[in-house]
């Protein structure tokens, strides 16, 4: 658990997006931006209990199948929105199960502005204190979180200023008309990421990520990100499964949102370092989320 790094809630939140009029630019940063601003101010508040399934993987012609029983771990959630536009955001990732990493979490407050790094603060009980990670990665994979193949530049929102746009193509994907974007990290957030491009597919009509292919420093193609099985909650599109296929280490993680609720009160306090070292005050405030479970 030692490489735990990245975004707490906004990971589970990535699919959630309100309907919005069809993109009608043309430029891809336009397109971006209408993107992020749709993601960023449709909800004020989540709640979400998750799973994460990790394992290696046998692609047998008829899909992937895992050939080892897969590591499970499910996340209670807490995520709220700050800020002009709600723009900003704090989070909070704890871990239920498996029960020998129970207690071990993650606290994140995110930032719109470019010039502001996002903090990001994780509690391992058995070192019994909090360690600030500082934003960016010098290895490829940029940590793991929470042990799967879900790394840091995966869990948090992009600011748009730190990338280029370029649209490749229109092609439809999974029934959806999609815009087809590269998208390429500027000089300043090469030096932050692992990555050095992701080619994503946009929902034209919704405005929802429908897949990413990523491609590492050296310009190869070796990770894959899939948005599924959409709906709509609090009228906010939810991707209840996301999946992430590293084609380098041969394994899957798969995130099921078990539950998923929006605009309910998620109490500042427990988005706070208290709640990572304090259990009787982490409790005390989880069992006011848990009441929202569905």
């Amino acid at each position: 658990m030692k490489n735990q790094i990245g975004a707490i809630a906004c990971l589970f939140a990535a699919g959630a997006l309100m309907v919005s009029p069809r993109l009608l630019a043309t430029d891809g940063t336009e397109i971006m931006k209408q993107v992020d601003d749709v993601a960023r101010k449709s909800f004020t508040t989540a709640v979400v209990k998750t799973q994460l399934s990790t394992c290696k993987y046998d692609n047998s012609g008829e899909g992937l199948r895992c050939k080892e029983k897969p590591r499970v771990v499910v996340l209670e959630v807490g995520e709220k929105k700050y800020g002009p536009g709600n723009k900003d955001a704090k989070s909070i990732a704890l871990v239920l199960q498996p029960i020998t990493d129970k207690g071990i979490g993650m606290l994140r407050y995110e930032y719109y502005d470019p010039d502001r790094d996002n903090e990001n603060m994780l509690y391992l009980p058995a070192l019994g204190k909090v360690r600030r990670l500082v934003s960016g990665s010098d290895n490829e994979d940029g940590g793991a979180f929470f042990g799967t193949e879900f790394f840091a530049d995966d869990a948090q929102a992009r600011k748009v200023e730190e990338y280029t746009y370029d649209i490749l193509r229109e092609e439809p994907y999974d029934g959806r008309q999609a815009w087809v974007i590269e998208v390429t990290p500027t000089q300043e957030r090469a030096r932050k990421t692992a990555y050095g491009k992701l080619v994503v597919w946009v929902d034209k009509e919704r405005n929802l990520y429908l897949k990413e292919d990523i491609y590492n420093r050296s310009g190869k193609f070796y990770r894959q990100r899939l948005y599924r099985k959409y709906t709509q909650i609090d009228d906010v599109w939810v991707a209840r499964q996301q999946t992430m296929n590293n084609l380098a280490t041969g394994r899957i993680t798969s995130i099921d949102n078990i539950s998923v609720t929006y605009h309910k009160d998620v109490p500042d306090e427990l988005l706070t370092e208290r709640s990572l070292t304090d259990f009787t005050f982490r409790e005390r405030n989880l069992a006011l989320l848990r009441d929202y479970y569905r």
